[in-house]
C-alpha cells in the first residue's frame, strides 16, 4: 500500500483544510482559527475517533475525525478526510462523500490514497466514468496494487464494458499471484465467470452483485489501507 508519510508540502497549506472544513460543515473557518490554539490535541481527537468508528457509532465519529484536522501533521490530515468520505459512505450521504473525495485529489494529486477513495465514491454513485477515470489515476500512482486493477474491473462493468472489466480481472489476477494473495485471486477468478454468466440477462440484473462488490473494494482499502492505530503511535 501507499506510503502515507511521504506527505507533499502543499498539503500544509491553510487553504486545503479551510476548503475540507467548509465541505463537512464542521464549524466556520474563524471559529478554527480563533480557537485553535485552545483546541484539545489531536492525538486526542484521533483516538477518540477510533474508538467510536470501531464501536460503529460513525455520526459520533464524524467529529472527531473533524477536530484531528486542526493542528495535525499533514498525514493525519491525510487519512482522516479520507476516513470522513468513508464514513459519509457508510451513512448513505454519497454525494458528500464524493466532494470530500475529490477536493483530496485536487489538493493531494500525488497520493493514490486520495484517488482510490475518490474512485469508489463515484462508483457508490454510479457514476460509473469517473470512477474509471480515477481508478486509472490510483493504478498510474500505484501499479502494483492489484486492488486498484479489481475496482477498475467492477467499474468498467458498471460502465457496460464487460470485456474490459475481465481484462482488468486477469490483470489483477497476475498481481495477486505474483504476492500470493489466494483470497482475491480466487475471487477475481469467480468474478470473471459471473461477468460471463451476467451476459445472458439485462444489465440491471447485475446491479446488486456490482454494487456488493464495489462496497467490498472499499471496506478493503480501507481496511488495509487507514491503520490508524499504527498512525497514532508515530505521532
Amino acid at each position: 500500500m501507499g506510503n502515507a508519510r511521504d506527505i507533499p508540502m502543499e498539503y500544509r497549506k491553510p487553504k486545503f483544510l479551510i476548503k475540507l472544513l467548509l465541505l463537512l460543515g464542521a464549524t466556520t473557518v474563524s471559529l478554527v482559527f480563533a480557537h485553535n490554539l485552545n483546541a484539545e490535541p489531536y492525538q486526542a481527537s484521533l483516538k477518540k475517533a477510533v474508538e467510536l468508528d470501531k464501536d460503529g457509532f460513525y455520526e459520533d465519529a464524524i467529529q472527531y475525525w473533524e477536530k484531528s484536522l486542526i493542528g495535525s501533521p499533514a498525514n493525519v490530515r491525510l487519512y482522516s478526510g479520507l476516513k470522513i468520505s468513508g464514513t459519509y459512505t457508510k451513512l448513505g450521504d454519497l454525494n458528500r462523500a464524493a466532494k470530500i473525495s475529490q477536493a483530496l485529489t485536487e489538493n493531494h494529486p500525488k497520493k493514490y490514497e486520495s484517488w482510490f477513495s475518490y474512485a469508489n465514491a463515484s462508483g457508490a454513485l454510479e457514476k460509473y466514468s469517473e470512477a474509471v477515470s480515477a481508478f486509472k489515476k490510483s493504478i498510474e500512482l500505484n501499479p502494483s496494487e492489484g486492488l486498484g486493477k479489481v475496482g477498475l474491473a467492477f467499474a468498467y462493468f458498471g460502465n457496460s464494458k464487460p470485456d474490459l472489466a475481465i481484462a482488468e480481472l486477469k490483470a489483477a489476477m497476475k498481481i495477486f499471484k505474483a504476492n500470493k494473495n489466494i483470497s482475491w485471486y480466487r475471487d477475481c477468478r469467480l468474478a470473471i465467470r459471473q461477468i460471463k454468466d451476467f451476459a445472458r440477462f439485462p444489465p440491471k440484473f447485475a446491479q446488486l452483485w456490482l454494487e456488493t462488490n464495489l462496497k467490498r473494494v472499499q471496506d478493503t482499502f480501507e481496511g488495509s489501507v487507514l491503520d490508524f492505530e499504527n498512525l497514532l503511535k508515530s505521532n
